[in-house]
C-alpha cells in the first residue's frame, strides 16, 4: 500500500515459511522500499541465548523493540519498510508499543504452510533450520485468534502465487493493524 509518509509491514512465520523471500521482493518492488531482516538483530549480540529457550525472553524483548524502532526510523524517513522475522502474536504488542507516537500504517502478515511443507522448506534453505525448532515455532503460529485474517496459507502455492496473493491483499489494506481487536491476545500466546 503506497504511503507518502512511509509504512511498516511485518512478515512473519516459521523458519522456512518464505518470509525473507517475500519481504525482499516486496521491498524491491517499491521505489522507497526497505527490507529489514529481524534475524540480523540477534547476530549483533556477542553472546546470544538461543531465541527458542525460555530464558531468552528478556533478550528477545529487547531485539523486538530494536527491530520496531529501526523500522520506525526508516518509515519516518518516508520509506516502506518490510520486516521479516519471528514477530509472533505473543510479541506483537511489544512491537506495537515500541512504535508509540509513530503515526504510520502498520501491517502484519503471517505466512503459513502445512507442517510437512514447512519442514521440507526449512531443510532446503542454505542454512537449514533444526526440525525441532521448526516444529516448536509451527505450534506457536497455529492459532492466531483475532489475527487469523492476517494469515496466508502457502502450502499448495508456488512462491509466485503466494507473492501475488499477498500483494493483492496488502494493497487492499487487509493486513492493516488498525482493525478493531487486532491486538487482542491469542489463547495460545507464548511468553518467551
Amino acid at each position: 500500500m503506497p504511503h507518502d509518509a512511509g509504512s511498516i509491514t511485518v512478515i512473519t512465520g516459521c523458519p522456512g515459511s518464505g518470509k525473507t523471500t517475500l519481504a525482499s521482493r516486496l521491498a524491491d518492488g517499491r521505489d522507497r522500499g526497505v527490507h529489514l531482516s529481524g534475524d540480523v538483530f540477534h547476530d549483533f549480540i556477542a553472546h546470544p541465548i538461543p531465541p527458542v529457550l525460555p530464558e531468552s525472553h528478556e533478550q528477545n524483548t529487547v531485539v523486538i523493540k530494536a527491530i520496531a524502532r529501526t523500522a520506525a526510523m526508516y518509515a519516518l524517513g518516508r520509506y516502506e519498510v518490510f520486516v521479516d522475522g519471528i514477530v509472533g502474536p505473543w510479541f506483537l504488542p511489544t512491537f506495537v508499543n515500541a512504535l508509540e507516537g509513530v503515526p504510520l500504517p502498520l501491517h502484519y502478515i503471517v505466512i503459513r504452510a502445512s507442517l510437512g511443507e514447512t519442514l521440507r522448506r526449512a531443510a532446503s534453505r542454505p542454512a537449514p533450520a533444526e526440525g525441532s525448532v521448526v516444529r516448536h515455532m509451527y505450534e506457536q503460529f497455529a492459532a492466531l485468534g483475532s489475527l487469523e485474517g492476517h494469515a496466508i496459507d502457502s502450502t499448495a502455492q508456488t512462491e509466485e502465487q503466494t507473492f501475488h496473493g499477498l500483494v493483492q491483499r496488502w494493497l487492499a489494506g487487509e493486513f492493516n493493524l488498525t482493525k478493531p481487536n487486532a491486538l487482542r491476545p491469542t489463547p495460545r500466546a507464548r511468553r518467551s
